[in-house]
């Protein structure tokens, strides 16, 4: 190898996708189940189980979010495909970093994907493949890795005592580590990972961060998509005269 690469690290949910999986409640009184979108969810999870008209609504991790892992409907449809192609017949199935996730696969940039999900790596794969099937995208991507970090095998992987947060952290530092291994460790390498949601943003600055004092001469980048506009910042180790990020110019980060 002798020039130096971008990667580029994205989630699925709310990022590069928008897609109709459900989240299954359960009425610990009744035995009553009510099922909702990801974001109606996000929306009422704090007031499970407190005094309110959430009281008696609980989310038990196998059955709440049982669609968020390899397994089948009752027609025999893998979740993960079924709600992939659920999405593509709708006008809404493009997420914020969509247009950066097409950018990397047509620039044939190498592609990592860490998700909380808990489907295998081939079932995620698979599903990407549906994007390419239907024309969206003109190839399957140049995959460094993919991390679908609540899988039991990727738990044991990256770490079982870890909490989500701590798991997404380890596979953005793996997945750099896997890119340097496999594109040269002594070039001028760029990283950089997508999210629209401000918690992630704040993790993965963390785990660049990280990265960027190990690799002082690599770069590493956020783009915060949960604004009209995207905010790309490039991350730099803390010092008394600047700050830890910066706006970055350009064409996403190469």
């Amino acid at each position: 190898m002798s020039d130096r690469t971008s990667f580029y690290f994205f989630d699925i949910d709310e990022n590069i996708l928008h897609l109709p999986t459900k989240v299954h409640l359960l009425n610990t009184v009744t035995g009553e189940e009510k099922s909702m979108s990801q974001r109606e969810f996000e929306g009422i999870r704090a007031y499970l189980g407190v005094a309110g008209d959430w009281e008696d609504w609980a989310a038990p991790p196998e059955r709440a979010f049982r669609e968020f892992a390899d397994g089948q409907d009752r027609n025999g449809e893998e979740y993960l495909h079924r709600d992939i192609r659920k999405a593509l017949k709708g006008d809404s199935w493009k997420g914020p970093s969509w247009d950066i996730f097409r950018y990397a696969v047509l620039k044939k940039r190498p592609i990592a994907v860490i998700t909380a999900r808990q489907h295998s790596r081939s079932t995620i794969k698979a599903g990407i493949n549906l994007l390419c099937e239907a024309g969206e995208i003109p190839e399957n991507p140049n995959y460094v890795s993919i991390f679908g970090v609540s899988n039991p095998d990727v738990r044991n992987e990256l770490g079982p005592h870890l909490t989500t947060a701590g798991l997404k952290r380890k596979a953005i530092r793996q997945c750099v580590e896997r890119g340097l291994d496999a594109y040269g460790r002594e070039l001028p390498h760029s990283f950089g990972m997508s999210d629209d949601d401000p918690k992630n943003v704040d993790l993965i600055t963390s785990a660049m961060l990280e990265c960027k004092i190990d690799y002082p001469d690599k770069r590493f980048f956020v783009i915060s998509t949960n604004r009209r506009q995207h905010v790309k910042l490039e991350v730099f180790p803390p010092h008394k005269d600047e700050s830890k990020l910066r706006a970055a110019e350009g064409d996403y980060y190469g």
